[in-house]
């Protein structure tokens, strides 16, 4: 049978021969209808397809129309920017050149001046010396001998640094007063007492003022420090950013010494490495220490200024986006200072970050001052003083706020110009300043009266007991009973059962259980927070970003975590001491850092796969593209509507186009899926990681208040001890020696006059006590 096929009619495919035969009893006219109406639909879905098409290339042509109208409108917006921005740094350069013409004139008007006052006694010298050898010629030359050799005056010698201000006549009485004690307590044998008012009186001799300078990176903080020593110490440039703290205090010649880190495991202190002022921006900087790759603690600088020689200490820290590394320790150093300068710049308003910062601050600082930089170079900076301030009233932190131009206070520095110095806000700042060596001054004179008074009450317990017993013998068993129960209610101070060991083992166990339950709600706050932010978009595309802004939130966390074990422990502290009755001798454990060592270690490394179709993808739409075509050939073949090859061409791309999407989503969705699992074990590290440091942190700071208070303890007994033997030897003693009772008088004389000298410090610093901060808190 030959296999040659049907000839087909016009416009129509060929069919085989049975298909021939069961079309044949059809009548031309119902054949000719059939082909119109397939013609009729193809030419509708012709035309729907244009229409389609159409609407298409329309809505291309609005979609195309509202982008370049949106882009138009960036443009112009960026160009308003631009302009104000060229228009402030314009208004600025116009102020700096006012300013430097002004003291270009001053100087010219100064040395005109000079230069007259100096032509003036020239020609009054020239004068003199004219009537003088007129007088001479009048009268005869006496024979006289010829005149001595005048010596060269001497040079000038260099000028020297001011010397420091001696100390106040309150603080030399005061350390007059802590001698009299310690002798006091030589003589009764009390050496933890004598031990404890030396390391008392350090506080009058250390007058250290520690200030650290912290904000956000590029605020000025630098440039605040140089402005206000009037001296370039801090490296400052646009490309610059400060990659170690650096302490800024007195010395009568310029020094420089960088503090190195211990080797990683070797747990010793480190060392410390003098160099020059000139290769300090090699050790400070990013530029030329990035990373801290020198692994530097800090950077100290030594410059002779009236500012810093009353003790007042500046440290310039790196920007507080983090807690890892060397940025931990702007918030390790908080407790351990006096006050702190967080400094902002006027081009923007406080972010939420540093709001949040400002509210941790405030727990782990006594004193913060806000700073605004950059005033010259805003023109609308009060405008922005006020929203900050709006905002800081918001979230419940109540600081004081201050502006300040470091270029202005520079250029005032240079021409002598007081106005200049009074627009750049310096005379206010530094007022500020005064009054915190002030108050950190009275706070340390009351310390030291604190610890002289519980010393004195210790020694007169005991030389009352040894006075008791010399005046009435009769009463010496019933004293020694009652200094006996006094001893014993001392011992059992010592005792694990007692009410002072108990507040404090559960008040740093529930301070345990609360902040890791903190911890944990923050942190998880965190990760859906970050969930919510990958759900909305691709993480491949900003994925540095989004890993830069989980850091940051969490640290900020981890900061506002360790505030509130700060602010806890404090208020367990106060409750022991009522519990052991010794709010007159408040204890203070050694400080711990800021549970953040781990941040620098942890690492959130997620890899995805590249966002075009990857090779794995690209056989199933050529499968979808061939399969629709198929399909549509072999049905139309089949049912004999013989529709053309390009049709299925085109539902085979329709299809293919729909394998696209649907790939495309099932690797946009892993990818939020890889996202997610990266998240969800970076935060899990977080937790337990920085929880276990903070757990740690608790636990030391629980031994060292432990520690401190058993040995308070210690002196109670040693107290109660020394008054029971001293009775119980004094009235022996008085039998032999007559003069036993006047030398216990003339004791118990001397430390009258000591606490009399106590009462009246005591009352001067009350008056003397600095005025609280102003209007200025927001």
């Amino acid at each position: 049978m030959s296999t040659q096929p049907w000839p087909a009619s016009s416009g129509e495919p060929a069919e085989s021969p049975p298909e021939r035969a069961a079309a044949a009893p059809a009548a031309p006219s119902d054949r000719v209808a059939e082909a119109r109406a397939v013609e009729e639909k193809a030419e509708k879905a012709r035309a729907a397809a244009l229409a389609r098409a159409e609407a298409a290339k329309k809505a291309r042509e609005a979609d195309a129309a509202r982008r370049k109208a949106a882009q138009q409108a960036a443009e112009q917006k960026a160009a308003e920017l631009e302009a104000a921005e060229q228009q402030a740094v314009e208004a600025a350069a116009a102020a700096r050149k006012a300013a430097e013409q002004k003291a270009a004139e001053q100087k010219a008007a100064e040395q005109k001046a000079a230069e007259q006052k100096a032509a003036e006694q020239k020609a009054a010298e020239q004068k003199a010396a004219e009537q003088a050898a007129a007088r001479q010629a009048a009268t005869p030359a006496p024979q006289v001998a010829a005149p001595p050799k005048v010596a060269a005056p001497p040079k000038a010698a260099p000028a020297r640094a001011p010397a420091a201000k001696a100390p106040s006549a309150a603080s030399k009485h005061a350390g007059d007063t802590v001698d009299m004690t310690i002798k006091a307590a030589t003589a009764y044998e009390r050496e933890d007492l004598v031990a404890r008012l030396r390391v008392a009186k350090k506080l009058l001799t250390d007058n250290a003022i520690r200030i650290p300078v912290v904000g956000e990176f590029k605020q000025g903080k630098s440039s605040l420090v140089n402005a206000l020593v009037e001296a370039a110490v801090c490296p400052v440039d646009d490309d610059i950013a400060t990659a170690v703290p650096t302490e800024v205090r007195h010395a009568a010649s310029p020094t420089a010494s960088a503090h190195f880190e211990a080797l990683p495991g070797s747990k010793g202190a480190g060392w410390t490495e003098t160099i020059t002022p000139e290769e300090v921006p090699s050790y400070a900087s990013e530029a030329g220490n990035p990373g801290n790759a020198r692994r530097l603690v800090s950077v100290s600088v030594g410059i002779n200024r009236p500012l810093l020689a009353e003790g007042l200490v500046l440290v310039d820290t790196p920007g507080v986006g983090g807690l890892g590394g060397v940025n931990q320790s702007a918030v390790a150093d908080l407790p351990r200072s006096h006050a702190c300068l967080f400094v902002s710049d006027a081009s923007r308003e406080l972010t939420d970050n540093e709001v949040r910062f400002l509210h941790a601050v405030v727990d782990l600082c006594p004193t913060v001052i806000m700073v605004l930089t950059k005033t010259d170079l805003t023109p609308h900076w009060r405008r922005i003083l006020e929203r900050n301030q709006s905002h800081l009233h918001h979230a419940g932190v109540r600081i004081e706020t201050y502006p300040f131009s470091s270029e202005l206070r520079r250029i005032a520095t240079e021409a002598g110009d007081a106005e200049l110095e009074a627009e750049s806000g310096a005379p206010e700042l530094l007022a500020r300043l005064q009054r915190v060596r002030e108050e950190a001054a009275h706070i340390a004179g009351r310390s030291v009266m604190i610890q002289v008074t519980s010393a004195l009450a210790q020694l007169e317990s005991t030389a009352r007991a040894r006075r008791d017993a010399l005046v009435d013998p009769a009463r010496h068993e019933a004293l020694v009973a009652e200094l006996a129960a006094a001893k014993q209610r001392a011992d059992g101070l010592r005792d694990k059962g007692t009410k002072w060991q108990s507040v404090l083992t559960d008040g740093f166990a529930d301070i345990s259980a609360d902040t890791d339950f903190d911890l944990r709600t923050r942190a998880r706050a965190v990760q859906k927070e970050a969930d919510e932010a990958i759900e909305a978009g691709d993480p491949a595309k900003n994925w540095e970003e989004f890993t830069d802004w989980l850091r940051r939130r969490l640290a900020a966390e981890a900061m506002e975590n360790y505030a509130l074990f700060v602010r806890r422990a404090k208020d367990v502290a106060m409750n022991v001491e009522q519990q052991l009755d010794m709010a007159e001798s408040r204890i203070t454990a050694r400080s711990v850092d800021a549970p953040a060592d781990v941040m620098a270690q942890m690492r959130l490394d997620v890899e995805f796969a590249p966002s075009g179709l990857r090779q794995s993808i690209k056989l199933p739409i050529l499968q979808k593209v061939f399969g629709g075509v198929v399909m549509l050939t072999m049905i139309s073949n089949m049912a004999g509507l013989g529709i053309p090859m390009a049709a299925g061409l085109v539902l085979g791309a329709v299809l293919g186009g729909f394998g696209i999407k649907e790939e495309r989503k099932k690797a946009l969705e892993k990818r939020r899926n890889d996202a997610k699992s990266g998240v969800r074990k970076y935060t899990d590290d977080f937790i337990n990681q920085v929880g276990k440091d903070s757990r740690d942190a608790i636990r030391h700071v629980q031994r060292e208040l432990r520690a401190a208070w058993t040995e308070r303890v210690g002196e109670l007994q040693r107290a109660a001890t020394a008054a029971m033997t001293a009775a119980q030897t004094a009235v022996q003693a008085g039998k032999t020696d007559t003069g036993a009772r006047e030398r216990i008088e003339q004791d118990l004389e001397s430390l009258r006059l000591v606490r009399a000298r106590v009462d009246d410090l005591s009352e001067h610093l009350r008056r003397t006590a600095p005025a609280p901060a102003g209007s200025r808190a927001s």
